[in-house]
Formats: C-alpha cells, sequence, structure tokens
C-alpha cells in the first residue's frame, strides 16, 4: 500500500509558508498557483493512498504507520515511575487505515473545492494572499490531526486547528464582531483542549504509552484494551475527558456556542469549518478512540444522550433565525449531534457515513448561500431577499438539491446516512437498549421533520415570490434590465427594482456547486443497503469494519446490531414522511415568499432569542468574572501596588524631610550636637564602667 501521508500534511505547510512570507508582495496569480497547487497536490496524494488502499485486501494490510522521526526518548523509565519500566518513546508517525484515508479525502477534496470557489468570492479583498495562507495552514492542522499515530501530535493538530479557526474566523479583523466571534471560538476550544490534554496524560498514566497501535517502538493503547476487562473509573474519566474536548470542537452542547458566531468570517471558511474540517475533528476522535468508549458504556450513553439532546436543540433554534448563515450553522450543529447519536449506539460507521455526506451538501450549503450573499452585495438576511431563481438558476438548482440531501430525500445522499443513523438507534432499542434509544430514535425522526422545514423555509424564503431587496442594489452591476415574462407575472418587476441587479456567480464559484451538487446527488449510495437487506451493498461500512472488528486495530471487537427488514422500512418511512411533511408545511407557509411577522408568542420569542443562553452566560458568567477581575484590579493595581507605591513615597518623604532639618548650615548648631553626642558618651560608659 502507497503511504503518501507525508505529502498531504507538508504540502499545504508549505504552501502556507511561502504565501505567510512572500505572500504579499506576489501577484494574485501567482498567490492562487501556490494555494491551489498545495492544496490540489494534498488531495492527489491523499487520492493515491486511498485507492492503493482498495486495492489491498481489507485487513492488516490496510494499515501502514510511518514514524518520521522520534520526538523524545528517554531509554528506560526508571522504576517506580512505569510500572513495567518501559521505555518512554513518542515518535512523530503518520497513520494511514480506512479512518484517516477516508478523513483525508473529506478534508483535501472539499478544501480544494473551497480554494477554487474562494477566488471568485474573495477577489476583491484586500487580504488575498493572506485568506489563502490561512486556507493552506487550516488544510495542514486538520490533516495532522486525523493522521498522527499517537495522542500526543493528535493534541497539537488538535490546537493548531484552533489556532486556523481563530485566524479566519476573524480574517476580518477591522470588525469588532468578527474579532469577537474570533476569541469566543478560541476560549470555547480551548476548555475542551483542556480536556484532551488532562485526558492525555491519564492515558500515559494508565496505559503507560501515547501510541494508539502497536508499531516498532512499543505497544499501543488500544492493545491495552481488552474484550474482557473491566472498565475502570478511570477509563470512564479518560472516555469523558475526551468527549469533552469533541463536544467543544464539534460544537455540543453546552459548548456549541461559538459555532453560529463563527458565521462573521468569510463565507469560504463557514464551509472549511461545516464540512470539511475542525466540526468533524470531535466524530473522528470518538471514532478513533472506540476501544476506551468500548469498554465504558457510562460514556458511549453520554455521548449518545448529549448527540441527540444537541440535535434536537439546534434544529428548533435554525427554525426561527433570519440570516441565512445562521441557519446552516444551527442545522451543522444538529447534523453533528446526529452523529454523535450514531456513536453513542455503537455505529460509528454510520456517524462517519454521514460526515461523508454531509462534507458534500453541507459545503454546498454554504458556498451555495455564499454566491447568493455575493450577488446581493453582501446580505445576508431573509427579509431582504426573495425572487432569485430566475436571477441565480445554477445557484439555485445546487441549493435545491443540498437542501433535499440534508432532508433526507430518496436517492440523494444524506437519505442514506440518515436512515443508518436513525435505524441503528432503533436496532439498539429493540436489541437491548432499553427505553433510552427508543427516546432518541423518536428524538431523530422529528429533528428530521424539522430539518426539512427550516431548510425548506430558507429555500422558498430566497428563491420564491417577490424580491424584497433594498433599492441601492439597482445599480450594484449597472443599469436595470428588461425582465422575462416569468419574473414580471411573479411581480418582481414591483419589487423596488434591485432584482434587476442581481446576478449569477462567475463560473469559478459555480463550477464547485455543480460538483458538489453530483456528490450529494449519488454520495450516499455507498451506504445503500439497510432497505434491502444486502449488507454487501454498504461499500462504506464494509470498508471501515475492519477499524472496529479486526484485532489489528481493536482488542474490542463492536457488536453487529442489525435491524430487521421490517422494522428498517418501518423506521425509514416514518422517516421520509416526517421529512416530506416538514417540505409540505414550509411549502404552504412561505409559497409565495418570506413574508416576515415577528410573533409576540412567548415560546416563538424563546426560540428566536435562542432560548437566552448568550444572555444567561453573560449574567452568570461573563459579567461576574468582569467584575471579578475589574475589582481585583482595583484593588491589587489601585489599593496594593499604587497604595504601597504611594506609602513608600511618603514614608521616604517623611524621613528625608526630617532629617533635612538637621542640615541648618550654622556653626553653633553643630557644636551643640557634638557636644550633645560627648555627653551621651560619657553617661554610657560611665553606667557600663
Amino acid at each position: 500500500m502507497t503511504n503518501l501521508t507525508i505529502w498531504v500534511l507538508l504540502l499545504p505547510l508549505l504552501g502556507f509558508i511561502i504565501l505567510g512570507l512572500s505572500g504579499k508582495a506576489l501577484p494574485r496569480p501567482a498567490v492562487l498557483s501556490i494555494a491551489w497547487g498545495a492544496s490540489g497536490l494534498a488531495f492527489l496524494f491523499a487520492l493515491v493512498g486511498f485507492l492503493s488502499m482498495l486495492q489491498t485486501t481489507p485487513d492488516a494490510a490496510r494499515l501502514s504507520d510511518q514514524i518520521i522521526f522520534t520526538w523524545v526518548n528517554s531509554g528506560t523509565a526508571a522504576t517506580g515511575v512505569l510500572s513495567n519500566n518501559l521505555p518512554l518513546n513518542i515518535n512523530f508517525g503518520l497513520l494511514l487505515d480506512p479512518l484517516s484515508a477516508t478523513m483525508l479525502m473529506v478534508i483535501t477534496g472539499v478544501g480544494f473545492l473551497i480554494h477554487i470557489y474562494s477566488a471568485g468570492y474573495m477577489k476583491e479583498d484586500s487580504g488575498f494572499w493572506r485568506f489563502f495562507a490561512y486556507l493552506n495552514f487550516f488544510i495542514f492542522a486538520m490533516v495532522l490531526l486525523v493522521s498522527a499515530d499517537n495522542f500526543l501530535f493528535l493534541l497539537v493538530g488538535w490546537a493548531l486547528v484552533g489556532l486556523a479557526s481563530f485566524l479566519l474566523i476573524g480574517f476580518w479583523f477591522t470588525r469588532r464582531a468578527a474579532v469577537a466571534a474570533a476569541r469566543k471560538a478560541l476560549v470555547i476550544n480551548i476548555i475542551g483542549d483542556f480536556g484532551l490534554m488532562i485526558a492525555i496524560f491519564l492515558i500515559f498514566q494508565h496505559y503507560q504509552t501515547l501510541n494508539f497501535l502497536s508499531n516498532s517502538t512499543g505497544a499501543g493503547v488500544f492493545d491495552s484494551v481488552t474484550q474482557n476487562g473491566v472498565a475502570t473509573g478511570i477509563t470512564t474519566a479518560i472516555c469523558l475527558l475526551l468527549f469533552v474536548a469533541c463536544a467543544a470542537k464539534s460544537a455540543q452542547l453546552p459548548l456549541y456556542m461559538w459555532l453560529p458566531d463563527a458565521m462573521e468570517g468569510p463565507t469560504p471558511v463557514s464551509a472549511l469549518i461545516h464540512a470539511a474540517t475542525m466540526v468533524t475533528a470531535g466524530v473522528y476522535l470518538v471514532a478513533r478512540a472506540n476501544p476506551l468508549f468500548q469498554v465504558s458504556p457510562a460514556a458511549l450513553t453520554t455521548v449518545a444522550i448529549v448527540g441527540g439532546a444537541t440535535a434536537l436543540f439546534a434544529a428548533t433554534i435554525a427554525l426561527t433565525q433570519l440570516d441565512i448563515k445562521r441557519v446552516l450553522a444551527y442545522s451543522t450543529i444538529s447534523q453533528l449531534g446526529y452523529m454523535f447519536m450514531a456513536e453513542g449506539a455503537q455505529n460509528y460507521t454510520g456517524g462517519i457515513f454521514h460526515l461523508t455526506t454531509h462534507a458534500y451538501f453541507k459545503a454546498l450549503l454554504f458556498l451555495g448561500a455564499g454566491s447568493i450573499i455575493h450577488a446581493l452585495g453582501g446580505e445576508q438576511d431573509m427579509r431582504q431577499m426573495g425572487g432569485l431563481r430566475q436571477r441565480l438558476k445554477t445557484t439555485y438548482w445546487t441549493f435545491l438539491i443540498a437542501s433535499l440531501a440534508i432532508s433526507g430525500i430518496i436517492p440523494f445522499a444524506g437519505f442514506w446516512s440518515k436512515d443508518d443513523i436513525i435505524g441503528s438507534l432503533l436496532a439498539r432499542a429493540t436489541d437491548g437498549g432499553g427505553a433510552l434509544f427508543y427516546v432518541l430514535w423518536g428524538v431523530a425522526l422529528l429533528t428530521a421533520g424539522l430539518t426539512a422545514f427550516y431548510m425548506f423555509r430558507l429555500v422558498f424564503g430566497i428563491f420564491f415570490g417577490p424580491y424584497r431587496g433594498l433599492g441601492p442594489l439597482a445599480h450594484a452591476h449597472g443599469e436595470p434590465e428588461d425582465v422575462n415574462e416569468e419574473e414580471e407575472e411573479e411581480g418582481h418587476h414591483l419589487g423596488r427594482g434591485g432584482i434587476y441587479a442581481v446576478y449569477e456567480s462567475p463560473s469559478i464559484m459555480t463550477v464547485p456547486l455543480v460538483i458538489l451538487a453530483v456528490l450529494s446527488t449519488i454520495g450516499g449510495l455507498i451506504g445503500s443497503y439497510a432497505l434491502f437487506g444486502k449488507p454487501a451493498w454498504h461499500l462504506f461500512a464494509s470498508f471501515l469494519s475492519p477499524i472496529f472488528t479486526n484485532a489489528t486495530w481493536t482488542h474490542v471487537a463492536v457488536p453487529d446490531v442489525t435491524l430487521s427488514l421490517g422494522l428498517s422500512w418501518v423506521s425509514t418511512g416514518v422517516s421520509l414522511a416526517l421529512a416530506g411533511l416538514g417540505i409540505l408545511v414550509a411549502w404552504l407557509r412561505y409559497r409565495g415568499g418570506f413574508e416576515y411577522k415577528e410573533s409576540k408568542n412567548p415560546v416563538y420569542q424563546l426560540v428566536l432569542h435562542k432560548y437566552y443562553i448568550d444572555e444567561l452566560c453573560t449574567a452568570v458568567i461573563i459579567t461576574p468574572l468582569l467584575w471579578l477581575g475589574r475589582t481585583a484590579t482595583s484593588l491589587l493595581e489601585g489599593g496594593l501596588l499604587d497604595g504601597g507605591s504611594r506609602g513608600i513615597s511618603w514614608v521616604t518623604r517623611g524621613v528625608s524631610g526630617g532629617l533635612r532639618r538637621l542640615q541648618t548650615g550654622y556653626m553653633r548648631n553643630y557644636a551643640l550636637a557634638i557636644l550633645f553626642g560627648v555627653v551621651l558618651l560619657v553617661i554610657y560608659y560611665a553606667v557600663r564602667g
């Protein structure tokens, strides 16, 4: 098997270094050549590795662990430090197996399309070179995260991804909102980083190694976890700390708040973060650490519950949002909840399957939103849109395909992966999982219906009805032009003129949309088996299966819990019915366009304001911390430091003032002082003698 992961890693890093050092002096074609070349070649090398893996048998032959260099080699550990006196070796190694190969294809493939799209979207931006340098850095950091063969370098990649997100979210650093959003993302992700770091300390203490798998340098963590092993409290603690990191990176309750605010960055950044990188890291980590989670039922249950709660919670918020990017942001949070529900139900392949299809249609949705925003001169408010399907035909059709995919409509990609997850929840419920998984199955079905509703609320609000934009747009791209009959029938000529100024995005932006639309249509067929009872048709699950069942990767095989064919049809039928109902309700309510009338209903207001979570955090956490900081600053700097320095100054001034009085300049005063001193000396020695 050909392992070219080192080049997949180094090329984006090289692109970042070149652009970071000299990008400002380079012409834009040169910037694009470097950025596209780095990301495109990284995808090509990832593809070669993936295809070579497909040529091997699905067993240990699909595992390649390249040790690039030794990071730490302390020899034999002293007695009492490690019970086995094992050598303490930490290497920089790159692991290529079915899981990392899948992630590399998603990261570099979708990332490359976003690089191409960004050339059109960021064409007029003064920080053009800096933006592409950051994009290359993001790809590098994510590749390191998913290809590291040990927990230490996974942590390094994990932290670098957080740094990359900070740089990209705050790319427009002259905007206070963007800077605040970047800071918020960094702080919340550092909470997760801390959890991951403590988990790594416990892993080393408990398992005495940081390698995932055994290699030439020693044993791996997953080799120390056995099928008959008893889940200790420390293993559960490790898993829960790992999941804290996952919840922060993948925006799950209660650490989700940074992701909606990340919309302050350029739209291609949103697509990259939401679809191909960063937020998928948590899903990847749970799948990678599956042997640990398998021996800790409490941790798996926590993953499932948090995922289900987040999926429903975020979907309800998406119902009322007016900013198109924020609707998609909460949609991402909800879909990530689906992935964690799958992993909590021990359907790791289903979680990664949905991660893959989600990368296609969510990247398409965000890039489609970017095309709309680009055409409308930066407008993101649904209330200022409408009637765009005749002006933005490519964007409309691709956006519609992505909306059908995320809504779980057959035969689009999202149907197969979401159906896989929903079916696995019912399978766990009927196989001894208890009432919890029946509840989660119901949550998944309800969320599917809500997803279809809010996505088609978006579609109808943007593309149907009259254009509701403001007049100044009428001259954004030139003079108004003649309107065709269909637009005239829809009343667009009455819409304050702005519709005539709206044009489709250039081909450099629409071609990636078309490619992603094709993937969103057929990308799920590699997992289309449940409805037909043909496991052999689930090529994706067969490809990933060794990671979770083969002794080469794990000594704790994941049980194969399948749903009967009859129940599978029932689950799928209910899911499709609810999705169809969601679309129908959206059609009945918004087919004439999005005429917004804010309701005073307290429940609506609660959801519109996102359950006042931000306000609650501000009141309970941020305001008290600011008060404490300002009070401490006042006491320490004003009272202690400033007051202390003033006190010393006062004492010094007083003493010096007193001593100064002794320097009178008169000889009689000095003679008197000498006489007084002599008298004191005589008295002293007389008393002693």
